[in-house]
């Protein structure tokens, strides 16, 4: 299987991006459910001038064009010396209704990190409800929906095949059910196993036909117990593992639930990535700070570096936003606030990574 995360080449430090919107100039997504309910939309306020920017910023709401936030987002990485940011393309970006022609709003952000030496890895053809085109009805035609997910993928991958090798094949589907659960996916048809493995089975194909070259992962929700975790190796080039031991409670700030993806690589024979991991930084009512976020990073980016088999690691994620979701901790995992002010967790990341790489070079 090929790998571009191979034990051969250094450890790799990456970075989640949550808001594509940001780069792509699509519209934000509507709050989840309470937040958004609570959350005035300043757009429809008619307000001139600095006036109405002072009320955008006192409702978080960041004022940049597209260009401004893809060129704060490239300093910050190269500032950090990140190599490669995992980023959420969605596939009504590309084409609001099933049978539209194609458009491809990623390509400046896409050129911008391939000129820094900044690697890109898309989720791909991810199935949740709010990232869908019109005119899928996955339960009526599941058969159907494979079959136009595949041609979703190949229609990227053959646009971005120069410039883009790693593709993230859909998002967790070892945690389908909870996606479900929690609104995020519609449909009994993703409880069905099935229909899983033909889905994985036919994006790692299409991928892969479409360009030789490319590397194919599959991230998997790793907190819990994970099974068929071979199955899944077997249709994908590599394996990513999302690791969030403080979701649920605040302390203690530990990262070595992280060893796990070291255990499981041994057991594959292949080399593995953690896909996301983080810290929230808030709310403090929760037991959360900048502090402890800070001390989860450092030390999550030291387990993983000195596990032989994990081969990277990818911190989830980049900025916050004004975009809200629940639980509350969700909206504090940026290693930048919504004003994209850097908490203290990104200069650790920045001077962790930059401490690793030193290392690793003088070892060699």
């Amino acid at each position: 299987m090929r790998s571009d995360f191979d034990i051969l080449k250094r450890f790799k430090f990456g970075l989640n991006i949550d808001d594509p919107w940001r780069y792509t100039g699509m519209k934000e997504p509507k709050s989840i459910i309470i937040p958004h309910l609570l959350k005035l939309d300043f757009e429809k306020i008619e307000i001139a001038g600095k006036l109405g920017e002072a009320v955008a910023r006192a409702l978080g709401r960041r004022i940049a064009t597209v260009e401004e936030e893809i060129i704060a987002l490239t300093n910050a990485l190269v500032d950090a010396e990140i190599d490669f940011v995992r980023c959420w393309f969605p596939w009504n970006y590309f084409t609001e209704k099933i049978g539209d022609e194609y458009n491809f709003p990623f390509d400046n952000m896409v050129r911008a990190l391939k000129e820094k030496g900044i690697a890109v890895i898309p989720v791909v053809a991810c199935g949740y409800s709010r990232m869908l085109p019109e005119g899928i009805n996955i339960d009526k035609e599941p058969n159907k929906y494979i079959e136009i997910a595949a041609e979703h993928a190949r229609e990227l991958v053959n646009h971005y095949k120069n410039s883009i090798r790693v593709w993230q094949i859909e998002n967790e589907p070892n945690w389908w059910e909870m996606h479900v659960t929690a609104d995020w996916r519609s449909g009994v048809a993703w409880l069905e196993g099935k229909f899983r493995y033909e889905l994985l089975k036919m994006l790692n194909d299409a991928v892969h036909e479409e360009d030789s070259n490319a590397v194919t992962l599959i991230n998997l929700e790793a907190d819990r117990a994970i099974d068929d975790v071979k199955m899944y190796s077997s249709i994908s080039d590599a394996i990513g593992f999302d690791f969030y031991p403080n979701y649920e409670k605040a302390e203690p700030v530990d990262a070595r639930v992280i060893t796990k993806a070291e255990e499981i690589a041994v057991n594959l024979g292949k080399n593995v990535i953690i896909s996301e991991t983080g810290y929230p930084s808030g709310p403090s009512w929760l037991g959360y700070s900048y502090n402890k976020q800070a001390r989860y990073i450092i030390r999550a980016c030291l387990q993983a570096f000195e596990c032989r088999h994990v081969s990277a690691i990818t911190i989830w994620r980049y900025a916050d936003t004004s975009w809200r979701s629940f639980p509350p901790q969700e909206n504090h995992f940026g290693l930048f606030d919504e004003y994209l002010n850097a908490k203290p967790a990104y200069k650790i990341f920045a001077d962790t990574i930059k401490q690793l790489k030193n290392e690793s070079q003088v070892s060699h």
